[in-house]
């Protein structure tokens, strides 16, 4: 008898990357008198991003997100997204959501540069962490065998 292997429960089709770099503010509900909070991202795709929150949050609940990735020098800046609660999970006093982006939405959702910009900080994201691996290796490298 076959067990099933970890990879074969993953229901993700693109790898997800980091999101230290990336900055989240969640509104939840739709009038302007809605305030908005700052949330720590797990994770980050073009298609979602995980948050942690003690918020709670429904399955199948619509948010609106704007997302900041700081660079160096400048920041991407996408405001207005909408994303549905595709999971969640309990951490402790705080949950983990998964999100993922509602590209019909609306007008800015449909739009091309929406879509270019989070595929944009997506790859910035994935840069990010390979220099992050590769610096972590050099450590271990230098610990492992000395200077």
């Amino acid at each position: 008898m076959a067990t099933a292997s970890p990879l074969a429960d993953e229901r993700r089709q693109l790898t997800r990357f980091p999101a230290a770099e990336l900055e989240v503010r969640l509104q939840v509900g739709h009038t302007r008198f809605s305030r908005s909070e700052t949330v720590e991202a797990a994770d980050f795709t073009r298609e979602g991003v995980a948050i942690i929150t003690s918020r709670s949050l429904r399955l199948g609940q619509k948010v609106r997100i704007d997302l900041i990735l700081r660079l160096d020098r400048s920041e991407i800046r996408q405001h207005r997204l909408v994303a549905m609660v595709t999971n969640v999970r309990a951490e402790g006093n705080r949950y983990r959501y998964g999100l993922r982006f509602d590209y019909r939405a609306n007008a800015t959702m449909r739009a091309l540069e929406t879509q270019a910009r989070l595929g944009r900080m997506e790859g910035i994201l994935a840069r990010i962490e390979k220099m992050k691996a590769r610096h972590r290796s050099g450590e271990d490298l230098i610990r492992d065998y000395g200077s």
